[in-house]
């Protein structure tokens, strides 16, 4: 009888290579189907994500002195270098392109009174409100 050698399993090892073989074959696919690296951020992207943390990491009174959208919006135009400052070294806005004359709002609100805006123009004003508006915001109370 020349017939061929076919070995008897038991049945825990055939459990034991059918548990082996599915497990190959989902690591297999896990690996064809897995979603490729996700790519690098871009420069704004960094940016971005540099301005947000340094708004993050500024005191309150930093934060009371603009808005999170001013601050965006100015962080975003300045140099990398400035954005990626440490939080601590953070102001309101970055040196550059903040004007001297800004400062932080008046505790007692008027009602009546004058503002210099940021394109030089000097207003009255009976509420704050709406103030310079049509000329690019109030660089400074008067």
């Amino acid at each position: 009888m020349g017939g061929s050698f076919t070995p008897s399993l038991n049945p825990r090892e055939v459990h034991l290579r059918t548990q082996f073989a599915i497990a190959f074959v989902a690591a297999i696919a896990a690996a064809s189907f897995a979603a490729p690296g996700r790519a690098a951020d871009t420069a704004q992207q960094a940016n971005m994500k540099s301005c947000a943390a340094n708004w993050n990491g500024m005191t309150a009174a930093a934060k009371s002195k603009t808005t999170y959208k001013d601050y965006m919006s100015t962080c975003l135009k300045a140099p990398a270098s400035a954005a990626a400052a440490t939080p601590a070294a953070m102001t309101a806005k970055p040196a550059a392109a903040t004007p001297a004359a800004m400062t932080a709002k008046p505790a007692a609100k008027a009602e009546a009174g004058s503002a210099k805006c940021k394109d030089g123009k000097t207003v009255t004003y009976t509420h704050r409100s709406g103030t310079c508006s049509g000329h690019g915001g109030v660089a400074t109370w008067l």
